[in-house]
């Protein structure tokens, strides 16, 4: 049996307890029928070695395994999906748009599939929570997160929005808390929190923000994370079953669009956005309202497609390119 509190460094001096490893994961026993999807990359990106081992997991869990711990104790949960990665993926592709669809879509499934898989999974983020990592978790059963974890949506200043989930869910989430009858009021929130890139000061501050839901936890001692998460998942797991998919989601359509975009140009007239601000926030007033079309019903599955959509529209411009690479090679996000 391994001590508590969980310490990962020495659970992975048994080779036993390594189902599987990379030079950016790792899955990991930690007992009691629960595995951990450690990530151990710099910065703890997200690349397409955590796909593997991440697919691995949902491939290897069903039947033996009573469920998923999403957790690591570098210095960081995660700086979110890996800029250099994604830089040398269109760089292998060209201008091959059909090509690219089908890794962009495989990252989706990643994140999404949390919401599908048959056992529990519980993310444990900490610290500094972007982008993608907090896409993940926003999927997960459960999170577990310390009292000081810092996250954010920050993708508007690489260029690109969310598309790992992470617009339809806030979108959602937001909608829910406005309440019937108030989804404007909710879709404001949601498209200024990503557009704005609003981050959180803390896990309470999280809450606030719908990074994290209600009947998500927060732990004090972070040296105690892993332990609370992994009993989450053991809670979860008498008669579990997958939440899936939303099927109803509402979205106001045109109208919904049309105000979200008045007032990009009006930020674009004062000087307060780009040009290319002002674009990159429309494909997300898009995809938030569904898309082309009058105030309706969608399942949740046609807003993540749109993600990917327009996504891709931006992730090919050159104005995104220049501002990934500044973004690598000085830290600092491009106003272009």
């Amino acid at each position: 049996m391994i001590q508590s509190p969980i310490v990962l460094d020495s659970i992975r001096k048994d080779p036993g307890r390594v189902l599987a490893s990379n030079a950016s994961a790792s899955l990991l026993d930690l007992d009691d029928g629960v595995l951990c999807l450690e990530f151990h990359s710099k910065g703890n990106t997200l690349d397409g070695d955590t796909l593997s081992i991440a697919e691995h997991a949902f491939a290897t869990i069903p039947g033996r395994y009573a469920g998923l711990v999403i957790g690591n104790q570098g210095s960081h949960f995660s700086f979110g999906a890996n800029l250099r990665w994604l830089i040398g993926l269109l760089d292998e592709i060209g201008e091959d748009r059909a090509r690219f669809h089908a890794p962009a879509k495989r990252f989706q499934r990643l994140t999404t599939g949390m919401r599908a898989t048959p056992f529990p999974t519980v993310s444990a983020p900490f610290g500094l929570t972007i982008g993608g990592a907090l896409e993940l978790s926003m999927y997960a059963d459960r999170v577990q997160a310390h009292a000081q974890m810092r996250a954010s949506l920050p993708e508007v200043a690489v260029g690109i929005l969310p598309d790992l989930g992470g617009t339809s869910e806030l979108y959602a989430r937001c909608i829910d808390a406005a309440g019937e009858g108030n989804e404007a009021a909710g879709l404001r929130d949601a498209f200024q929190t990503i557009v704005f890139m609003r981050s959180s000061k803390d896990a309470q501050d999280a809450r606030a923000l719908h990074f994290l839901k209600p009947h998500d936890g927060i732990t004090g001692d972070l040296s105690r994370l892993l332990d609370d998460a992994k009993a989450r998942v053991l809670d979860l797991t008498a008669g579990y079953t997958p939440p899936g998919h939303r099927k109803h989601i509402p979205v106001l359509g045109d109208a919904g669009y049309e105000a979200l975009s008045a007032a990009v140009d009006t930020a674009i007239t004062s000087g307060t956005a780009t040009a290319w601000d002002g674009e990159i926030a429309r494909a997300i007033a898009r995809v938030m309202t569904g898309g082309p079309g009058p105030a309706r019903r969608v399942p949740h599955e046609e807003l993540l497609d749109l993600e990917t959509r327009y996504f891709e529209t931006l992730v090919f411009d050159p104005r995104t390119r220049a501002r990934m690479q500044h973004m690598l090679e000085h830290g600092t996000p491009l106003r272009n």
